[in-house]
């Protein structure tokens, strides 16, 4: 499988760069750092669940495409579900702290889906990567934002003692993904004036949660982001173990025919740790400095890895 190095590079530059000037902002002093409250709450709360509810809605319907669709989606909640309750094991295992297991677990399970694997799905197994690799990060919508956001808010219920269940079930992600679904099947027709306007507000997801990243990062102490033991085992457990586990169990048994489906799933599954990592860490005020430092060590280290991994997809 070829890689164009020059398309990931830019990808990756472009979001290195978006992160700079939240970072920049916060050192320089044009934002305070309290700020990235706020921003969360946005991204959470509006332009997030514009971006799941308008990617699915505005989705060619194709009965041929259900078929695949439905194993990627089947595969997707299996995988992650495992992922994340094996990361809580291999958390205790490298020794992290009791309040940011949680958000150690998180990083480790969920890929940076969005931002970084679908322009390289497309470029390397086009437009059928690409539908694939949506519908699996419908996958990583429904998990992470129930399973993944109940571990992250541990983290904050292990000093404060309460977990608000309900803020975390009913939340405005879970509300857009069965909107998105209802639409999707029910093969509804969204007004275009009203599909304009939500593609506005869903645009500014990526660049705002660059921003959010580098902001969270100006609030740590920079020098200390390689020295932190536990944001290096995150970055090596998202991007070189559990790929090379997929590669191995996919060389093994694979219960599906179409091979597309097992190159998106360790595509997508080698990404750098997601963004959402940041996010969701800043919501329910677990340790967003673990997070966004594995964050910005994977983003790093993945213009490395990535390609390796690729050599490894058994397609």
């Amino acid at each position: 499988m070829n890689l164009d190095f020059l398309m990931v590079t830019k990808t990756l530059t472009g979001l290195f760069v978006l992160i700079a000037f939240g970072y920049g902002a916060v050192k320089f002093g044009m934002i305070n750092a309290s700020a990235t409250v706020h921003f969360s709450a946005l991204l959470m709360k509006v332009t997030l669940p514009c971006t799941i509810f308008i990617s699915l809605v505005q989705k060619e319907y194709d009965p041929a495409f259900i078929y695949d669709a439905l194993i990627m989606i089947a595969s997707g909640l299996v995988l992650y579900s495992c992922m994340l309750y094996f990361s809580k094991f291999a958390a205790k295992i490298f020794g992290v702290k009791k309040n940011s297991i949680g958000i150690w677990a998180f990083s480790t399970t969920y890929s940076n889906a969005g931002f970084v694997a679908f322009p390289i799905a497309l470029a390397l197994l086009g437009r059928e990567g690409l539908a694939l690799a949506v519908m699996l990060n419908m996958t990583f919508n429904i998990t992470a934002y129930t399973l993944g956001s109940i571990e992250i808010a541990k983290d904050s219920a292990s000093t404060s003692g309460e977990l608000d269940m309900k803020s975390v079930i009913f939340s405005t992600i879970n509300f857009a993904i069965v909107l998105s679904l209802i639409f999707y099947f029910g093969r509804i027709e969204l007004p275009e004036l009203a599909a304009t306007s939500i593609n506005y507000v869903s645009n500014i997801t990526t660049p705002l949660s660059m921003l959010l990243i580098g902001m969270s990062l100006a609030k740590s102490h920079t020098q200390d982001i390689l020295k932190n033991r536990d944001a290096w085992t995150c970055a090596a457990m998202r991007l070189i173990i559990y790929p090379l586990i997929l590669c191995g169990l996919f060389r093994i048994f694979v219960p599906w025919s179409n091979p597309m489906i097992t190159a998106v799933i360790i595509l997508v599954m080698a990404m750098p740790v997601a963004s959402t990592a940041v996010i969701l860490a800043e919501n329910y005020n677990s340790n967003a400095d673990l997070a966004a430092e594995a964050l910005f060590i994977s983003n790093i280290a993945c213009i490395i890895t990535i390609p390796l991994m690729c050599t490894l997809i058994p397609v």
